[in-house]
């Protein structure tokens, strides 16, 4: 009876398989420690620039957008209040308006 591990074919052939599998563990292993030593530190690196990069944009873009609220600010003072005044004047004739116009409606209409 021929069994796998009386066959000299079968013997060479599970040698080999196992020879590549070892060298196989062995690029796995080197690969694993080079990725670990070399690529990761070099992506970090890469992911800490664009970020610095990022964060000085964002810094130069938050300072000129807090200039020109700054120039804003130091309109005079009186065109702020005139403002808010006229605002104030429009909204308190829209309350009055309306409050006019429904009111005598319904009245008229519950005392018929």
């Amino acid at each position: 009876m021929n069994t796998p591990f009386q066959d000299p074919r079968a013997n060479e052939l599970l040698s080999r398989v196992s020879e590549d599998v070892s060298l196989l563990r062995q690029d796995i292993g080197q690969l694993f420690t080079h990725t670990a030593q070399h690529t990761l530190p070099e992506s970090v690196r890469g992911i800490a620039d664009s970020a610095r990069t990022r964060l000085a944009a964002g810094k130069l873009y938050s300072a000129e957008q807090l200039r020109a609220l700054r120039s804003q600010v130091k309109q005079p003072a009186v065109a702020w209040v005139g403002g808010a005044v006229v605002v104030g004047l429009i909204a308190a004739g829209i309350y009055l308006f309306c409050k006019g116009d429904c009111c005598g409606e319904e009245d008229e209409e519950d005392a018929v």
